[in-house]
C-alpha cells in the first residue's frame, strides 16, 4: 500500500508531503519539492528548517497541531506575496490540507505520521502562472535591451571620431561627445545647420541614398570651417522602430594638409629637374638675343628702330625673370642662412616697392614686433617681400591700399586654417593686405601652383606666389591666405623666431685684387655656344679688353698653357660636353694657383656652389646677364 501510495503521489499535479509527529519532512512528491522545497528532497528536515515562505510555514504550522489535537482533516489556506510568484505586487490566496496517514497505523491508535495535500490550481491559474512568466521574462528582456542600448551610446560618445545620428527630416537625433565639442549643441538642429552653417538643405547628400535604399554609403565632406572628414553612413534605428542613419565621420583634415604637401613637394622635385635641364640652354640661347639687340640699340639710331628693339629686349628680359623664378622655385633651398632682422629687411624692400607704386595705390606700413629675429637667407625674404607686394598692387588695377605689417606671435595651441597648419611656437608674422578684386574660394586651393595665374592679361606669369610659398616652407614657416570676393586679400606669413645673433666681429674685407695699371684687361672666354661666345666677345671688345676665345674646356685649356701667365682673368661656361667649366677652372688652378677664374652658367645649385668655394674659384657669373653687368662684373673681378 504505502509503494501504491508513492507511485501515486509521485505523478499527481498537486503537492503531496508527509509530516510525523514531530514535524519531521518524511516523504514529498515532485510537485511539493519543486513548489517550495527549490527542487531538493530535505528528508528528515524539521518543518520550521524547510526554505518555504513564512506564510505558508505559519498556515501549515497550525493545521498539523490542530489535526493533531483533534485527531481529524484539517483545511488551511495562506497568503501568497512573493514577487516570483506574485508579480507586481497582487495577493494570491493558495488552500491545502492535512489528513491523518494511518495505513501502517495499528487500528484504534492515533496517527503518528500526516499528510499534507496540496491540490494543483485549475488550468485558468496555471495559464495566468504561465503569462506572469511571460511577461517576467519580456521585463527582463525590455531591461537587458535599455541596458544594452545604453551600453552602446557610453561606448560611441566616448570614441575619438565623430559619430552622430539623423532623421529623415535633416533632424540629428543624436551627437557624441566629439561632435558635440566641435558644432556645440545639436538638439533639435538640422544637420546643414550643424555642420555647413545653412538655412536650407545641401544641394547634394549621399545620406538621403541609405534611406532609399537601406545599404550603407561613403563619401567624403568638407564642413563650414574647412575640415575634411570620410563620411561612413549605415542604417539604423530608433527605439521605436523609425529609421535612423547613423555616420561616422573621420577627421582627414590634417591627412588632406600633409597630401597636399607631398603633392606640392613632388611638384617642386619635378620643376626642379625639368628647370635644372633646360636652364642653361635657355640662358644660353638668351645671351645672344640679349646682347644682340642691346648692341644693335647702341648702333642704330632712330625711334623707329629703337621701339621694336626695346620691346624684344624687355620680352628677353621677361623670359629670363621666368627662367630664374622657376629654378628658386624648384631649388632644395640649400642657401645659407643667417639670423636678421624682419623689420630691417622689409624697411628697405618697401623702400624700393613704394618708389614704384602705381599712382592711387597707397602703402601703409606698422612695425610693432618687439622680437623680429629670423634665420633666412636675404635675398630670399626680398624675394618674398617683392612677390606678396607685386601680387598686391596686380590685384588693384584701379588703385586701393596696400598695407604691410611685422609683429611679435605666440602660438600656444596648433593654429588649423583652410589651407594651412601653423604649429605652436615663437613667431614673427609678416603680414600683407590689399583692398583689391579678391580670390573666388574655389581658386583659393591653386594660388600656389606653379605657372597658375589669374593675371595673364596683365603680365602674371604664376610663379610669384609659388616661389613665395616655397620660401617660407623652405625656412620652417607657415603662409596663410583669407580672401574676399571685391574686398581683398591678406597673406600672412608665419616664420620662426631666433634668439638675435651677438654682434660678429667686422669680417676682414677680402683682400682686393691687384689694380692694373698701364695696361688693358686680358680676357680667356670659354664657351661651348658659339652665340653666347660671339656676342659677350663683341661687347667686350667694345668695351676695351683683350678677349682671346675658346670653343671647348679641352680648346680653352690648352690656350691657357700656351700663354701661361698672360691672362687676368678666365670666365668659363659650366656645361660642356668635353670638360665641365669647374674641371677647367681646377685644372687652371693647379698650374697658377694665383690665377683668377670664374665660372659662367645658366643655373647654380646648391652642389655647385660648394664645389666652386672648395676648389678657390673666384665666383658666378649667372646667365643671362645684360652687357652693362657683364662688364661692370669683370671690371671688378679684374
Amino acid at each position: 500500500m504505502i509503494c501504491a501510495f508513492r507511485r501515486f503521489a509521485e505523478n499527481a499535479d498537486g503537492a503531496l508531503a508527509i509530516f510525523d509527529s514531530g514535524n519531521r519532512l518524511v516523504y514529498a512528491n515532485r510537485s511539493f519539492r519543486n513548489a517550495f522545497l527549490l527542487g531538493e528532497s530535505a528528508q528528515g528536515e524539521r518543518l520550521e528548517a524547510l526554505p518555504i515562505e513564512q506564510n505558508f510555514l505559519l498556515a501549515l504550522v497550525g493545521a498539523l497541531s490542530l489535526a493533531r489535537e483533534e485527531g481529524c482533516e484539517q483545511r488551511f489556506e495562506w497568503e501568497c506575496t512573493s514577487e516570483e510568484t506574485a508579480p507586481e505586487g497582487k495577493v494570491l490566496h493558495h488552500q491545502g490540507r492535512v489528513v491523518p496517514y494511518s495505513l501502517s497505523e495499528p487500528e484504534g491508535e492515533s496517527p503518528s505520521r500526516w499528510i499534507v495535500d496540496i491540490p494543483a490550481p485549475p488550468i485558468s491559474a496555471r495559464v495566468e502562472e504561465l503569462l506572469r512568466g511571460a511577461r517576467q521574462g519580456q521585463k527582463q528582456a525590455d531591461f537587458l535591451r535599455r541596458r544594452s542600448r545604453q551600453l552602446f551610446f557610453d561606448v560611441i560618445d566616448e570614441l575619438p571620431i565623430f559619430v552622430y545620428m539623423q532623421r529623415p527630416d535633416y533632424i540629428v537625433a543624436y551627437a557624441n561627445k566629439k561632435t558635440r565639442n566641435f558644432y556645440g549643441n545639436t538638439d533639435g538642429r538640422r544637420c546643414y545647420e550643424v555642420f555647413n552653417g545653412l538655412d536650407h538643405p545641401c544641394d547634394y547628400c549621399p545620406t538621403f541614398r541609405v534611406f532609399e535604399t537601406g545599404k550603407t554609403e561613403d563619401w567624403q565632406f568638407t564642413d563650414s570651417l574647412g575640415r575634411s572628414f570620410h563620411i561612413y553612413d549605415y542604417p539604423f534605428e530608433d527605439e521605436n522602430g523609425d529609421p535612423l542613419v547613423i555616420e561616422l565621420g573621420v577627421d582627414v583634415t590634417e591627412l588632406k594638409r600633409v597630401e597636399r604637401e607631398l603633392f606640392q613637394a613632388q611638384k617642386m622635385r619635378a620643376i626642379g629637374v625639368l628647370a635644372g635641364g633646360i636652364a642653361h640652354d635657355l640662358n644660353n640661347n638668351l645671351v645672344p638675343i640679349i646682347f644682340n639687340i642691346d648692341y644693335a640699340m647702341g648702333k642704330l639710331g632712330g625711334q623707329e628702330a629703337e621701339e621694336p628693339l626695346g620691346e624684344a629686349l624687355r620680352a628677353a628680359y621677361r623670359a629670363a625673370d621666368l627662367v630664374e623664378q622657376v629654378l628658386e622655385y624648384s631649388r632644395q633651398q640649400n642657401l645659407k642662412r643667417s639670423p636678421l632682422h624682419l623689420v630691417e629687411v622689409a624697411q628697405e624692400n618697401l623702400a624700393l616697392l613704394q618708389a614704384s607704386l602705381p599712382d592711387g595705390i597707397a602703402l601703409e606700413v606698422d612695425y610693432s614686433a618687439d622680437q623680429d629675429c629670423i634665420e633666412a637667407n636675404p635675398s630670399q625674404i626680398q624675394q618674398l617681400l617683392l612677390n606678396l607686394g607685386r601680387n598686391a598692387v596686380q590685384a588693384m588695377p584701379e588703385g586701393g591700399r596696400l598695407s604691410v605689417s611685422v609683429y611679435s606671435s605666440n602660438v600656444r595651441a596648433q593654429t588649423r586654417h583652410m589651407h594651412m597648419r601653423v604649429p605652436v611656437g615663437d613667431y614673427v608674422v609678416l603680414r600683407v593686405a590689399d583692398t583689391g578684386q579678391g580670390i573666388e574660394p574655389e581658386r583659393l586651393e591653386q594660388i600656389f601652383e606653379p605657372f597658375y595665374t589669374t593675371k595673364r592679361n596683365s603680365g602674371g606669369t604664376g610663379m610669384g606666389l609659388a616661389v613665395v610659398h616655397a620660401i617660407v616652407m623652405s625656412n620652417g614657416g607657415r603662409i596663410l591666405v583669407d580672401s574676399t570676393v571685391g574686398t581683398g586679400t591678406t597673406f600672412t606669413v608665419y616664420l620662426p623666431q631666433v634668439r638675435p645673433a651677438a654682434a660678429a666681429d667686422t669680417a676682414q674685407d677680402a683682400p682686393a685684387p691687384v689694380a692694373l695699371t698701364g695696361r688693358t684687361p686680358r680676357l680667356l672666354l670659354v664657351d661651348d655656344d658659339l652665340g653666347a661666345l660671339t656676342a659677350m666677345r663683341r661687347v667686350l671688345l667694345e668695351a676695351g679688353f683683350e678677349v682671346v676665345t675658346a670653343s671647348s674646356g679641352t680648346r680653352g685649356f690648352e690656350v691657357y698653357r700656351e700663354e701661361e701667365g698672360w691672362f687676368d682673368l678666365v670666365l668659363a661656361d659650366q656645361s660642356m660636353p668635353d670638360m665641365p667649366g669647374l674641371e677647367l677652372c681646377r685644372r687652371i688652378l693647379a698650374i697658377n694657383p694665383t690665377a683668377r677664374v670664374v665660372i659662367c652658367t645658366g643655373h647654380v645649385d646648391p652642389s655647385l656652389e660648394k664645389d666652386v668655394a672648395d676648389a678657390g674659384i673666384a665666383g658666378f657669373l649667372t646667365k643671362p646677364m645684360n652687357p652693362a653687368r657683364l662688364i661692370e662684373s669683370i671690371r671688378r673681378l679684374c
